[in-house]
């Protein structure tokens, strides 16, 4: 739900009423991405004349999540094999495009695109995305887990 408010929070501010709920929803959007994000105007995207309430990188990040979980919950057999230990190291491997962007902002800044940013956002907010729809299992499908209250 967070991903899709993200995207739709400047058209729900451009064409609700203050009477109507989507105002409100528009508005917790924006105060919500303002906890989490910068929320520069020159580092996010602007849909229907409206900045979205997160930069590009965290609206990457968000939008691959959601992708990640409905991916998972999709039935991918080959998941549920795969140790934690091994989650570790993909989520550091899935990371190293987002830091990359990241340093090349520090030392240079503007260099990578908001395009970039939110494209190597992908790879860690997809496997992030994964592996918080794996370990909400009420049975573990993770290998090496400790066990959970429902596995005993």
């Amino acid at each position: 739900m967070w991903a899709g408010l993200i995207v739709a929070a400047p058209w729900l501010a451009a064409h609700s009423f203050p009477v109507d709920g989507g105002v409100y929803l528009s508005v917790s959007a924006y105060w919500l991405g303002a906890m989490v994000c910068h929320q520069r105007p020159d580092r996010s995207f602007h849909l229907g004349g409206g900045q979205l309430p997160v930069c590009a990188r965290c609206m990457g990040l968000y939008l691959s999540a959601a992708l990640g979980v409905v991916y998972a919950w999709s039935g991918a057999r080959w998941l549920r094999s795969v140790p934690f230990a091994a989650w570790r190291l993909r989520l550091v491997l899935a990371a190293v495009p987002t830091a990359a962007t990241l340093a090349a902002d520090w030392w240079r800044p503007g260099m990578a695109s908001n395009l970039v940013r939110a494209v190597a956002a992908i790879p860690l907010g997809a496997a992030a995305g994964v592996l918080l729809a794996e370990s909400m299992s009420f049975r573990s499908k993770l290998t090496g887990c400790e066990p959970t209250r429902q596995s005993e």
